[in-house]
């Protein structure tokens, strides 16, 4: 995805940088790099947000911006990229998640939708709900990454060539 694709999809930076949420990142939501658009930056952004988009936390906006102001990658499409995860999709999310953990640690214990049960289970069901995360995490970003990098690549080359 090309540049001048990205601009047109992507909102206008200083609208952006305008959000009163983001004015406790100060200056820092000002560097010039977390508003690149040039490829490794685009594409740390693209792992960032799909990991954290993945993480079943509250403040997924505000880990995002402390990773990408930390890690020096786009902030605008790790910010687009964690509303994946959305009303709509996290129960899916998670529940998949859960089972993934559930095999993984090889429990077989399903749940029951039960206080009582969940209460006296807490520790057995995030284990496994976090263990399924990461794995999740982990592959769907990485796989994303190579996903868009190969893409960005091959437009590349394909304008080069209609150029020559």
């Amino acid at each position: 995805m090309p540049k001048t694709k990205l601009r047109k999809i992507l909102p206008d930076h200083n609208k952006i940088k305008k959000n009163r949420a983001l004015k406790i990142f100060g200056k820092h939501i000002n560097k010039r790099e977390i508003w690149s658009l040039n490829r490794k930056k685009i594409l740390g952004g693209i792992f960032i947000g799909i990991f954290v988009a993945f993480i079943p936390m509250p403040f997924q906006m505000v880990l995002v911006a402390i990773l990408t102001i930390l890690f020096n990658v786009n902030f605008p499409i790790a910010f687009a990229l964690i509303w994946l995860s959305n009303p709509v999709t996290m129960p899916i999310i998670y529940y998949f998640e859960y089972e993934l953990g559930n095999i993984l640690l090889n429990n077989k214990n399903a749940i029951e939708f039960s206080f009582e049960h969940m209460n006296d289970n807490l520790a057995k069901i995030a284990l496994s709900l976090y263990t399924g995360t990461l794995l999740v995490c982990i592959v769907f970003s990485i796989l994303s990454v190579l996903l868009v990098n190969f893409l960005w690549i091959k437009e590349v080359k394909k304008k080069r060539k209609k150029r020559a």
